[in-house]
C-alpha cells in the first residue's frame, strides 16, 4: 500500500534535526573554546612555575636563611630589603599557584596575585630600575592566566558576603602603608644609592600594598576570601618582625610600628575566621543571596 506522509510533520522533524545540529556545533565550538582557554591558563602556570625554579630559589630560602647570621652578615646592609623582597615574592606566588587547584573558589588569590605584579611591574618600569628581564616575563603569565581563567565572567561577581570589619581593617592599614609605599617610590630615583640602583625601594613598595590588593578583594567577599585573607596577613606580619628585628637597616619602621603591623595581620585573620560562624553584621553582610558555603570560602 502507499505510504503517505505528512509534510508538516516532515518538515517539524527537518527543523529538529536542524536546531540538534546546530546546537551541537555550538557545544563543539564551545568546548573548543574551553580548551583552548583551559590549555593557555594550564601553561600561564607552568611557565611560572619553570620560572619560579630559574629565577628564585635561592630568594625564597632567605625567607629561612635569612634569619641567620651567617646569611645575615652576607647581605649585610641590603638583609631587611632583600628578605622583604622574598615575602613579596612569596606572597605573590601564592596566590598565583594556589589557582592550580580549584581555581573557581580561589578567585580572590587570582585577583590578589595579579595585583601585586602589576605593582611591583609599573614601578620597576617607571623607575628604570631592579630585574625587569625577571618581572614582567611573571607579569605576562599571570596576565594570561587572569584572561584565560576557568572562572571567567566569573571573575568579577562577589560571593554572597562581605565583612565590614575586614574592611575597615584595611582602611586603616590603608594610610600608613600607602605613606610607606610613597616614601620608598621617592627614594627609587636615586641615582647613587646602592639599595634604589638594585631596586629595594620598588619592591619594598610592593611588599606592603600586597597586602592591600590581598585584603580589599577578600573584604569585599570575592569567592576564595579565606585564603587571600590569611596571604594578606603573611607578608605584613613577616615584614612587622623584620622591622623590628633590624631596626638600624634601610626600609625598617622600627619597634612600634613593626609590632603594630605584626598586631594588623593577627586581626585580620581572626576577623576573617570568626566571621565564618558569627552571624553579628559588622562581621559579615549578605551581599544578595545567602549561600552558606561562603563563609567557609
Amino acid at each position: 500500500m502507499p505510504t503517505t506522509v505528512d509534510d508538516s510533520t516532515f518538515g517539524e522533524q527537518s527543523r529538529e534535526r536542524d536546531g540538534a545540529s546546530r546546537f551541537g556545533r555550538v557545544r563543539k565550538g564551545r568546548s573548543v573554546r574551553s580548551l583552548v582557554r583551559l590549555g593557555a591558563f594550564s601553561l600561564s602556570l607552568a611557565l611560572a612555575a619553570l620560572m619560579t625554579v630559574a629565577f628564585l630559589p635561592d630568594l625564597l630560602a632567605l625567607l629561612a636563611l635569612g634569619w641567620t647570621g651567617e646569611v645575615g652578615a652576607e647581605l649585610g646592609i641590603h638583609r631587611l630589603h632583600v628578605m622583604g623582597i622574598a615575602a613579596v615574592v612569596g606572597a605573590f606566588l601564592l596566590g598565583l599557584f594556589s589557582q592550580a587547584y580549584r581555581p573557581r573558589k580561589r578567585i580572590a588569590a587570582m585577583w590578589g596575585a595579579f595585583g601585586t605584579i602589576l605593582v611591583v611591574s609599573v614601578g620597576t618600569l617607571a623607575y628604570g630600575v631592579g630585574r625587569p628581564e625577571e618581572v614582567l616575563p611573571f607579569l605576562a603569565v599571570t596576565s594570561v592566566a587572569l584572561v584565560a581563567h576557568p572562572a571567567g565572567r566569573g571573575l568579577l561577581r562577589r560571593g554572597s558576603s562581605y565583612s565590614p570589619a575586614m574592611l575597615a581593617l584595611v582602611a586603616v592599614a590603608a594610610v600608613p602603608l600607602a605613606a610607606f609605599a610613597l616614601s620608598q617610590w621617592s627614594l627609587s630615583t636615586s641615582a647613587t644609592d646602592p639599595h634604589a640602583l638594585d631596586g629595594h625601594y620598588v619592591m619594598m613598595a610592593g611588599l606592603v600594598l600586597a597586602p592591600l590588593a590581598y585584603g580589599t578583594v577578600a573584604a569585599l567577599g570575592f569567592v576564595g576570601w579565606r585564603l587571600a585573607a590569611w596571604i594578606a596577613a603573611l607578608p605584613i606580619a613577616y615584614y612587622g618582625l623584620l622591622s623590628a628585628a633590624f631596626t638600624t637597616q634601610s626600609g625598617s619602621t622600627g619597634v612600634a610600628w613593626g609590632g603594630a603591623a605584626v598586631v594588623w595581620a593577627i586581626a585580620f585573620v581572626a576577623v576573617a575566621e570568626y566571621s565564618r560562624t558569627n552571624d553579628a553584621s559588622i562581621l559579615r553582610r549578605p551581599i544578595g543571596r545567602t549561600d552558606e558555603s561562603s563563609r567557609s570560602a
